[in-house]
């Protein structure tokens, strides 16, 4: 068998020495691992009580009489997201939150929504 800087020869047999400990991750392995971190990080939507529900509608209400920018917290697949911009109108029809931040207008749906703040 022929010896390379990996192997040695030691009587009839060839030791691949420390080769043979090194980690071996496969594919599935790595694609299991990463899916197991992402579930481990992801958040259960939150529960908005009636209480909650009026209090991010009258902050939506004054946001827009005031036409001032607010943060808009959003939940969706299992984590949290933060829009900011001023709102500009809510369309019932489909069920969304029309806002205007520096890329242009954007839409959330309001089923996603779960906190508003103003910033001022």
């Amino acid at each position: 068998m022929k010896t390379t800087k990996h192997t040695k020869q030691v009587g009839a047999v060839s030791d691949r020495g420390l080769i043979k400990w090194q980690g071996m991750l496969l594919t599935e392995h790595v694609r299991l691992i990463k899916e197991f971190y992402e579930e481990q990080d992801q958040v259960p939507k939150p529960e908005l009580t009636d209480f909650d529900l009026q209090a991010i509608q009258e902050e939506v209400e004054i946001a827009m009489s005031r036409r001032c920018e607010v943060q808009l917290k959003t939940w969706k697949n299992g984590a949290f997201f933060t829009h900011t911009g001023v709102i500009q109108e809510i369309d019932l029809r489909n069920g969304q939150l029309v806002y205007e931040d520096e890329s242009g207008r954007q839409r959330l749906p309001i089923e996603s929504l779960v906190g508003i703040q103003l910033v001022d």
